[in-house]
């Protein structure tokens, strides 16, 4: 995710003295690492309130490389390993899968966040009576099933296969950090330039 915000620094710097305009670059640096701070612990509160109870890996899914005074630029990120699943409930789209099919949990007992346990499938594909496959009469309806009734005449649906999976954008990182830098940047900056400026004298 990238977001390009700009400030018109160079207007300010021209109504400066001299001891305000050196400390400039300093407090730019400092008013932009605030206002990623803002964005950091804002996306993480969309997190909480936009996905069904994160774990806390994903909770964590937020870095910041901050600004100097040398290169006034700074950022927000998103992890590699959970960016290559956020970026769905961000953006939406389409995800086809990597292998054969996606695997679909069916009325499965979840974790505390809305999970299904770690290894749960294959626990269950080591019982004699799971199978995964498209049984007979039913096309269309590969998954993986286990065998019910002393005659193991009855199926009962563990998880399905599918062939794509489809996401609605729900998480708005972007706007949600550009709201937050264009209503906080001009404030940081002036309480970091009047700081930067009372410590110089």
């Amino acid at each position: 995710m990238r977001l390009n915000i700009k400030s018109n620094v160079r207007e300010v710097e021209r109504g400066l003295n001299d001891v305000a305009r050196r400390q400039m670059p300093f407090a730019v640096s400092v008013a932009i690492n605030d206002v990623l701070r803002n964005i950091k612990r804002n996306s993480e509160k969309r997190l909480k309130r936009n996905l069904d109870r994160p774990t806390p890996f994903t909770l964590k899914s937020f870095g910041i490389r901050f600004a100097n005074k040398r290169s006034l630029t700074g950022r927000v990120f998103v992890k590699p390993v959970q960016s290559r699943y956020l970026k769905w409930a961000e953006d939406g789209g389409s995800r086809s899968p990597r292998g054969r099919a996606i695997v679909v949990p069916v009325k499965q007992r979840l974790n505390k966040y809305g999970n299904m346990p770690k290894g749960a499938l294959r626990r269950a594909m080591a019982k004699p009576t799971v199978f995964a496959g498209t049984p007979k009469g039913r096309p269309g309806a590969a998954g993986i099933y286990q065998r019910l009734g002393k005659a193991n005449a009855k199926l009962k649906l563990l998880a399905s296969f599918e062939n794509v999976a489809r996401y609605k954008p729900r998480l708005g990182f972007k706007v949600g950090a550009r709201r937050t830098a264009e209503a906080r940047l001009p404030g940081a900056m002036y309480r970091a330039l009047k700081q930067a400026v009372a410590n110089a004298r």
